[in-house]
C-alpha cells in the first residue's frame, strides 16, 4: 500500500526513520537529480531499458514499424 505523507514538523523525520529501521515502513524520497531542467523525456529516460543487443534491435524494429503505421492513411 502506498501512502503519501506531508511532514509538518522536522521531528517527524526521526519518528519515520525509526519506523523504517524497524521495517515497518519504507521511505521513498523524491529524487531531485532525476528532474531534467530542459524537460526532454529522451534525456530523462535514455538507457533505462537495459536490453541485450538483440532485444534492443527487436525493440527498435517494432518501434519503427509502429511509427510507420502512424503515417499510413486509415481511410
Amino acid at each position: 500500500m502506498l501512502i503519501t505523507v506531508e511532514v509538518i514538523r522536522d521531528g517527524a523525520y526521526n519518528l519515520l526513520s525509526e519506523m523504517e529501521r524497524l521495517d515497518l515502513i519504507k521511505i521513498n524520497l523524491p529524487l531531485q537529480n532525476n528532474i531534467i531542467s530542459d524537460g526532454k523525456l529522451s534525456n530523462k529516460f535514455a538507457g533505462k531499458l537495459h536490453l541485450s543487443d538483440s532485444a534492443y534491435s527487436l525493440y527498435q524494429k517494432n518501434l519503427q514499424e509502429s511509427r510507420s503505421e502512424w503515417q499510413r492513411d486509415i481511410c
